[in-house]
């Protein structure tokens, strides 16, 4: 037997030199991404390196999965050109082939985005008067993204041979339900791109939504993520927040705190006037507090001249430590001028 008809041999509709040609088309690109490897790790990385910008280190980073990914499929492309197959065959490769190389554009373009989100966007966001970094630019990357990936899904099912549009329209109660579910997603998206135009919070702000009090550990595109003073994490959907009442509690300037002082009937109008003066000078000496106070003599209560007294705390890292620091400076003064606080008593009046 010789060469010519051993290489004539067919072997599953293709004959033994077309399968070497084909074996031989995959080794080179076995060769071909060993030199992409060292042309990226030692050729492209070195050069990028000497420059001032960091925008190319990061393209070549972003590039080199992709363009191996590419020349595994120009192998595959390549080598059907030579193999011979029925054509439910070649239909079905067309389908894969071209599912494939919608996943590599892809995977090209998203990792191209970030790059550009990364290098162009995210110093912007670092320069605003406006800690956005940590709430806009994430939640504007993953939407990139999301769209991106969208996109992807819709070419990929129009390659394989459907069409979107009758696909939904035929999944009838199966539609109506995907349908639901992604007005649903769609609320909680644009409710946190309403977070984030609006900007209530940002991230490490204590926020409370409706009997949920909590600091922004993470805003996301569908979620946000919030941890208790118990340490427990809640993850709240966007559009709840977005229809909610909501409180920033950080953003507040200062922590109105009011308290009620009763004294004894007995005490005289001259130490109710010196009790007003003592309240007003222990929160202008407090370091805590504001030197706005207001004071007032608001009440005869059933066992008690009542007398209101309320202050602004400055110090919002240190509200108790605040309140314990006045209410022992109100005991101390008091007790140095004899002003007595008032029991809760009763009168009673016998008849003889």
């Amino acid at each position: 037997m010789t060469l010519q008809t051993i290489l004539s041999t067919t072997f599953w509709e293709n004959s033994i030199l077309q399968w070497l040609i084909f074996i031989g088309i995959l080794i080179g690109a076995f060769f071909a991404i060993k030199l992409l490897y060292f042309l990226f790790s030692k050729i492209f990385k070195v050069l990028t390196a000497k420059t001032t910008s960091l925008l190319d280190d990061f393209l070549v980073d972003a590039l080199q999965g992709p363009l191996v990914f590419a020349v595994v499929l120009g192998a595959l492309h390549f080598g059907k050109e030579v193999l011979l197959f029925g054509a439910a065959a070649n239909t079905l490769y067309g389908k894969l082939f071209g599912t494939l190389v919608a996943i590599d554009i892809t995977w090209l373009l998203v990792r191209i985005t970030n790059v550009l989100l990364a290098h162009f966007v995210q110093p912007l966001t670092k320069k605003t008067k406006i800690p956005l970094n940590n709430t806009s630019y994430p939640v504007l990357k993953r939407l990139i993204n999301f769209f991106i990936y969208l996109l992807a899904i819709v070419v990929i099912i129009q390659n394989l041979g459907f069409q979107v549009g009758s696909l939904l329209a035929g999944l009838g109660i199966g539609g109506l339900a995907f349908a639901l579910a992604a007005q649903d997603i769609l609320g909680n998206m644009f409710g946190g791109i309403a977070l984030i135009t609006d900007k209530p919070f940002k991230v490490g702000d204590r926020i409370l939504v409706d009997d949920r009090d909590g600091f922004v550990k993470k805003i996301g595109l569908r979620t946000t993520t919030l941890e208790t003073f118990d340490g427990t994490t809640i993850v709240l959907p966007n559009k709840k927040i977005a229809d909610s009442t909501l409180e920033n509690i950080s953003q507040e300037p200062t922590r109105r705190t009011k308290i009620v002082l009763g004294v004894e009937y007995t005490t005289s109008t001259k130490k109710l006037q010196q009790a007003k003066k003592l309240l007003a000078s222990i929160i202008k000496k407090n370091v805590s507090t504001t030197d706005k106070s207001l004071i007032h003599f608001v009440a005869f209560g059933p066992s008690s001249l009542d007398i209101q007294l309320i202050y602004w705390i400055k110090d919002l890292n240190n509200i108790l430590g605040a309140r314990d620091e006045v209410n022992f400076a109100i005991k101390e003064a008091f007790e140095k001028a004899n002003i007595e606080f008032a029991y809760p008593s009763q009168t009673i009046y016998v008849k003889k």
